[in-house]
């Protein structure tokens, strides 16, 4: 099996001559940048429902009854027969394995948002199968196979190529689809209580599910090895910073030299910038970051090699403490924030950040991390089989673009509050970090100490205070 993403793609733009006129629309960065890393899986749900090429074209109305796919001069009704086509071919699809799919922006068929547009001719009705019905006020739908594709797989990463131009919503995106191809599907066998009078009262069903996958990644300092981390594949070079930055190898963005996968092929953080950089290696393979320090000596590499024992991090619990609350205390200011929160954003918190976890939805066995406003808008977000990789990537990333410290922002996470959570914010001036679930003893002795508010079992609308609550508005 190929450990490269399947992407489904509107095979117009990759240079097949199937749009209405007989022309394509290629997409050189689609074609050029991302082709050789992927596996696409091209559709043209007009040629494939047997419209053809030439063909007249079609627009999207809506009526008073629905949303109507009709020809521009004939004014033809083709809902129907694309529909049944577009909801037959989800259904392949969803037995396809893909990883993400790329849409055409503005088309009636893969349009993910589709204006829809007066008629022209006749402004006020329409010829469907159902008779001339009047068309309502233009407002945006989903063109018919989008629609069919997005309502089959509603957890699939999906973009069109418009939206790609935009570098924050392509590394988004990216991220999302090495991330899903990186999880697994596996044999399990589900068992369940059935009706009592069956003699053993449980069912046994032979399925299929998917589960988080769990790599190791090796972090080198100017190649040499300093530590293996268990994590989840995406935004690795995030995850680097924010671990060296945690563990005080860097301070700041300046004192990164270089930060790149040791293989060849490239991977999502350099494909979403554009690069033909190098990535990590395949599915099953021990991945490699390599580090280098803006102007690290030798020597001063040496003495950081020998101050720290060669580690390695579990997802559960990261390094579990390698800088200590005295270490801190020399090395890391007080977090002195004075703005407020009100009671209500925080309780919310939860609930957005669950909203964001898509991979999540797909295995079930991840945490999140999310980087939030006083006003309670989610900035970032980062999934991980680790909590603290989580919030270890939102801190590289924020590091990466000079933008620490985050101190007009809030930490959630989800699962527990461990006292290397508190550690990272800490570091990063975070003022407020919330969790659903219980601190530890030692977070708690740590979020007092430099003065983080710290919040567990933030379940629906009650949350418990542990520390400098202060910053929660009555």
């Amino acid at each position: 099996m190929s450990d490269r993403p399947r992407i489904g793609v509107s095979a117009c733009l990759l240079g097949e001559p199937v749009r209405y006129n007989g022309e394509h629309k290629r997409d050189a960065w689609l074609v050029d940048v991302l082709g050789p890393q992927v596996e696409w899986v091209p559709v043209c749900p007009e040629v494939e429902a047997g419209f053809g090429t030439p063909r007249e074209p079609m627009t999207l109305v809506r009526t008073n009854e629905r949303v109507a796919l009709v020809t521009n001069d004939t004014r033809r009704d083709l809902t129907g027969t694309l529909r049944d086509y577009a909801e037959g071919r989800a259904r392949e699809l969803e037995s396809a394995a893909l990883d993400g799919y790329v849409l055409k922006a503005d088309s009636p068929s893969c349009g993910p948002e589709v204006w829809l547009k007066p008629d022209t001719t006749d402004p006020c009705r329409v010829s469907t199968d159902a008779g001339s019905v009047r068309l309502q006020p233009d407002a945006p739908a989903r063109g018919v196979f989008a629609d069919a594709l997005m309502t089959r797989l509603p957890h699939l990463p999906v973009i069109d190529e418009r939206q790609l131009a935009d570098p924050e919503a392509r590394r988004a995106f990216l991220e999302r689809v090495f991330a899903r191809c990186r999880s697994r599907s596996v044999d399990v066998l589900r068992v369940g209580r059935v009706d009592r009078d069956v003699a053993s009262g449980f069912s046994r069903t032979r399925t299929t599910d998917r589960v988080a996958s769990e790599e190791p990644l090796e972090i080198r300092l100017h190649g040499r090895p300093f530590a293996v981390l268990m994590r989840t594949p995406a935004a690795d070079r995030e995850l680097a910073a924010g671990f060296l930055f945690s563990e005080r190898v860097i301070r700041s963005a300046d004192d990164l030299g270089t930060i790149e996968h040791c293989t060849d092929r490239a991977g999502p953080a350099d494909l979403s910038a554009g690069a033909s950089a190098k990535a990590e290696a395949g599915r099953h393979g021990v991945n490699t970051i390599n580090v280098t320090l803006a102007n690290g000596s030798a020597e001063s590499v040496e003495r950081l090699l020998a101050d720290r024992r060669q580690v390695t991090g579990n997802s559960a619990c990261g390094l579990c403490g390698r800088v200590t609350i005295d270490s801190l205390k020399t090395d890391a200011d007080q977090v002195r924030a004075a703005w407020t929160v009100s009671a209500a954003v925080l309780a919310a918190l939860p609930d957005r950040l669950r909203a964001r976890q898509a991979v999540f939805d797909e295995t079930g066995g991840l945490h999140a991390a999310g980087l939030f406003t006083p006003d309670g808008d989610l900035v970032d977000v980062a999934e991980d089989v680790g909590r603290h990789n989580a919030v270890d990537k939102i801190v590289g990333r924020a590091l990466m673009r000079d933008a620490l410290p985050l101190s007009n922002h809030l930490l959630c996470v989800s699962g527990r509050t461990s006292y290397e959570i508190v550690q990272k914010a800490v570091l990063a001036g975070i003022p407020i970090v919330a969790a659903v679930s219980a601190p530890s003893s030692l977070a708690i002795d740590l979020a007092r100490e430099f003065g983080v508010t710290l919040v567990g079992f933030a379940r629906g609308d009650s949350f418990n205070i542990y520390a400098h609550d202060h910053r929660i508005e009555r």
